[in-house]
């Protein structure tokens, strides 16, 4: 039984995978203007996620402290990351843009994948490089794009928060708009408690996305909490509070998981 459903997941994903990009190169083909092809990317990833999600076997249970806010257009969105089902999660939830490394972008399959999603691709390394992308992300926020960025800047090993890097979040500054912390947690693995011995399961952290991903479909459900806190305003000379804060209220929202190993 556990092989059925595996084969069935592998190529029913892998049918999935190949509509995303027949869909993702049509947009490109229709839509010349660059931020027209962004927005498209973004609705067609929104689309399609769920979907993702269902034959992955994830369930996400969503906690809202904005009072019905939730996340609105022009946020900069800040979350930790533990594996590629954050992205599938933050995309279910409403279109928008991710920031990642230009280190993916050159990765033949997950690159290519990344960019019909509407990722923005930065180079960290470059100051003079960097202050140009700040500026790109902070002109995505002003046309109300929602941009979410992993200010981790990788993924952890799910044993707590890696420390956040602060330079992107300048982007929030020079819009004039907010930044809006989210708390990723995997909680149950088949019904069970995720434990420390477990959490490699679920989270990717230095592991080769093929293996990882092919023997994640033996399992049959996973519980994803995320915690969507109220939007910091960014203002000027904000940068050092805005990470301070954000990094804390995402770090005592996922303590709570480790808590209950």
């Amino acid at each position: 039984m556990k092989w059925i459903r595996w084969t069935f997941r592998v190529f029913t994903s892998l049918s999935l995978a190949g509509v995303y990009a027949v869909l993702s190169c049509s947009i490109w083909v229709l839509f010349r203007n660059p931020l027209s092809r962004l927005n498209w990317y973004s609705r067609n990833a929104n689309y399609l996620t769920p979907l993702m999600l269902k034959l992955m076997g994830v369930n996400v249970h969503l906690r809202d402290h904005t009072k019905g806010q939730g996340i609105t257009p022009g946020t900069l969105v800040v979350a930790n990351h533990l594996s590629y089902k954050d992205i599938f999660i933050l995309s279910s939830l409403r279109p928008m843009l991710f920031i990642s490394s230009v280190e993916l972008s050159r990765t033949f399959f997950l690159g290519r994948m990344a960019r019909f999603g509407g990722t923005v691709f930065v180079e960290r390394r470059s100051p003079a490089q960097l202050h140009r992308e700040i500026k790109s992300i902070s002109d995505l926020l002003k046309q109300d794009f929602v941009v979410t960025l992993f200010p981790e800047a990788g993924t952890s090993d799910g044993e707590g928060l890696l420390p956040f890097k602060s330079a992107l979040f300048q982007a929030a500054i020079e819009a004039g708009t907010r930044v809006q912390p989210v708390c990723i947690r995997y909680t149950q693995l088949d019904g069970r408690p995720v434990t420390q011995k477990q959490r490699r399961r679920v989270v990717w952290h230095r592991t080769l996305f093929i293996m990882h991903i092919l023997k994640l479909f033996f399992h049959c459900r996973i519980q994803a909490e995320v915690d969507i806190f109220s939007p910091l305003p960014a203002k000027p000379n904000s940068r050092k509070e805005l990470v301070r804060h954000s990094f804390e209220l995402i770090r005592d929202c996922y303590r709570q998981a480790l808590q209950k190993d």
